[in-house]
């Protein structure tokens, strides 16, 4: 089945093999001979958010240190695109200096010019942020508040902390990857080779992008990525605390919406794990 939807969109690139990395409910991703990877949304909200991609990448990737997805086949309708494998593995957290590259990175990222990022077509979520933040929370919890028994006052505290400070909300708007971890982050070596996955590329808090790099990390890691970033935002590291701290809830969201009680068993259980201390 993979090969035949390769021949029908991309006939140009007739593969030896066809192996599936990704069949969700999002998207099918397909590498071919280890050379290329296709993309296919099977959503039309996933189609927009690659039509997104399609347009900001080309702009994006010659500004940032390390290579980025060129769509190089793009299917006449957006319905998929093709673009030779970007290398590495999961980056190694081991080593420090792949957290200052990464630093670098996201400095680039961030410096990006907003206003181009919008025209282009990213969605504007500063302009909304606490609002989308708060739905989202409280949502969780109408569901989830029962099976969090006893830890539901922790969990309540802990986003009442942060939506009850209004300096939370006076970042500076960046244009953001927004899915920053070790699978979308790819090294070799002493030396970061990519970073893949935008289709959740968005205007909005840096403090995002710097969650799991700050806060999911060996420290050496963490503070090479925070050196080489080199904010004066005094709030950044408590911001993408938060946001580290909220990973799991999107777990437990996707298992409790869409029936699937080993997301909401293993969403709970990160939920629980990165209460804050002083909160268990």
């Amino acid at each position: 089945m993979s090969r035949a939807v390769v021949e029908e969109l991309f006939p140009q690139l007739q593969p030896r093999h066809v192996r599936a990395i990704e069949d969700g409910w999002d998207s099918l991703v397909l590498d071919l001979d280890g050379d290329w990877i296709v993309r296919i949304p099977r959503r039309a909200q996933v189609r927009e958010t690659l039509v997104t991609e399609i347009r900001l990448l080309p702009e994006l990737g010659p500004t940032l240190p390390v290579p980025t997805p060129r769509f190089e086949q793009i299917c006449g309708d957006d319905r998929a695109v093709a673009y030779r494998k970007v290398l590495g593995d999961p980056v190694d957290v081991s080593r420090t200096v792949l957290g200052e590259q990464l630093g670098r990175v996201l400095a680039a990222l961030h410096a990006f010019p907003v206003e181009r990022a919008r025209a282009l077509g990213v969605p504007s979520h500063d302009r909304t942020w606490r609002e989308r933040y708060e739905a989202f929370v409280t949502e969780v919890l109408a569901r989830a508040g029962p099976l969090l028994g006893g830890d539901r006052p922790r969990a309540e505290a802990t986003v009442a902390e942060y939506f009850g400070d209004d300096a939370n909300f006076g970042f500076t708007p960046r244009l953001l990857h927004a899915d920053i971890g070790p699978e979308h982050v790819l090294s070799a070596g002493d030396r970061l080779t990519g970073v893949i996955d935008w289709g959740d590329a968005r205007i909005g808090d840096p403090a995002l992008d710097l969650a799991w790099a700050l806060h999911g990390t060996p420290v050496p890691f963490g503070e090479a990525v925070l050196a080489a970033y080199a904010s004066d935002d005094s709030l950044l590291v408590d911001r993408a605390r938060f946001f580290h701290r909220l990973g799991p809830w999107y777990e437990l969201h996707y298992g409790l919406f869409f029936d699937r009680p080993e997301f909401v068993q293993s969403g709970l259980a990160g939920v629980r794990s990165r209460l804050p201390p002083a909160l268990r």
